[in-house]
């Protein structure tokens, strides 16, 4: 069959759905609204270990349609039949180039007419590995999700810039109407994972406030474990465990407060070298009107500064320091929240829309390659 002008190769499957697998599937969507002839393509298994390279172009790979949003399997192939078919497009998109050793030989296997494109969404199992390999090109560009990640590429010596997205016009809503009395309405959103810190939110709400904690499990056993027991002692907490997006979208903007928690420190005292290089949940509170509040990471403060919410920001783990941001909430007028609220979806709009993304993602690999054209004066 004829192979589109372009590709979105994601090296971890799609099948699961949080917030890297939204960026993935909203840059196709994205580029399919751009009238970009695209195809999207993603690992069938995390295909993270590293393994010979006669193992890796037997792994499989599948080719995704996203009508209404829905992915489903158009075909699937072998790796190595994959790398035959990549050669022949314009442009190639790597979404978490730094997860697989796959990225390393889709760049190996490229000709050097063909335009790459490498992005991250924080899993790195292969970074080190990568960056001692990997040479730079004038047809090979690094544009991360967010102003954090691209510095963090070039501290490790990989030229990058940045294009951010994370929310769709359609997206906008009018906001549902918030408590005007009593506890406050609270959610969190994201996998049960460590570096979430949902404990952190359910110690700031205490027994004055309501949380909703929302996303799938993680298959970390210990922490889930380590989570319902807080949430079986604590006051009026729940968790949903995987919904829809129509349903996580309903309890976002039925709520007063999102609460975005991630640490670099996790409750076992852990440290971790990064814990999200974006914060999609933030931009869609915003846009259902429903106010942020994060913790003080930079991913996080750096949306938070664009939408002129910094004063909505806390310490990591400082659950106090959160909860005394939501005493504040309490005692602020409704309409005070709406408009702050109200003025941060109008920066959300100019800065971050998902309805630009592809262009603008195009425009800066074109701007920023990782190496400089050879001149042949």
């Amino acid at each position: 069959m004829p192979l589109s002008r372009h590709a979105i190769v994601s090296t971890l499957p799609l099948d699961v759905i949080g917030g890297a697998e939204t960026f993935t599937l909203d840059a196709y969507r994205a580029a399919l609204g751009g009238a970009a002839d695209v195809d999207l393509w993603c690992a069938v298994q995390p295909y993270t270990e590293t393994a010979p390279q006669s193992e890796r172009i037997t792994h499989r790979y599948r080719r995704l349609t996203a009508a209404d949003g829905v992915p489903a399997v158009a075909e699937e192939t072998s790796f190595a039949d994959l790398l035959r078919r990549l050669a022949r497009y314009e442009t190639v998109v790597i979404q978490q180039y730094l997860a697989s050793l796959a990225t390393v030989d889709m760049l190996a296997a490229a000709p050097p007419w063909q335009r790459y494109v490498l992005t991250s969404h924080g899993a790195e199992g292969h970074r080190d590995l990568f960056c001692r390999v990997f040479e730079p090109h004038a047809r090979v560009s690094v544009v991360e999700v967010s102003r954090y990640a691209a510095e963090r590429s070039q501290q490790r010596g990989i030229a990058a810039s940045s294009v951010s997205a994370g929310v769709w016009s359609s997206d906008f809503r009018d906001p549902v109407p918030k408590t005007s009395a009593g506890p406050l309405r609270t959610v969190s959103v994201g996998r049960i994972l460590p570096h979430k810190c949902f404990e952190v939110a359910i110690e700031a709400v205490g027994r004055e406030h309501a949380l909703t904690i929302i996303g799938p499990p993680s298959g970390d056993a210990a922490y889930e474990t380590f989570l319902a027991d807080r949430i079986a002692t604590a006051g009026s907490v729940r968790s949903t465990g995987f919904v829809d997006t129509a349903t996580r979208t309903a309890l976002v903007a039925e709520a007063d407060v999102l609460l975005a928690n991630s640490s670099h420190v996790t409750y076992t005292g852990d440290t971790l070298d990064q814990a999200e290089l974006f914060g999609l949940v933030i931009l869609e509170a915003v846009a259902v009107g429903t106010l942020p509040i994060a913790s003080d990471i930079p991913s996080f403060r750096e949306i938070m500064e664009e939408l002129s919410l910094s004063d909505w920001i806390y310490p990591q783990r400082d659950a106090a320091a959160l909860a005394a941001l939501l005493a504040r909430v309490r005692d602020m007028p409704p309409d005070a929240v709406r408009d702050r609220v109200a003025a941060a979806r109008d920066r959300a709009e100019r800065a971050f829309l998902w309805d630009t993304y592809w262009q603008r993602l195009v425009d800066a690999a074109a701007t920023h390659p990782t190496a400089s054209p050879i001149s042949m004066a």
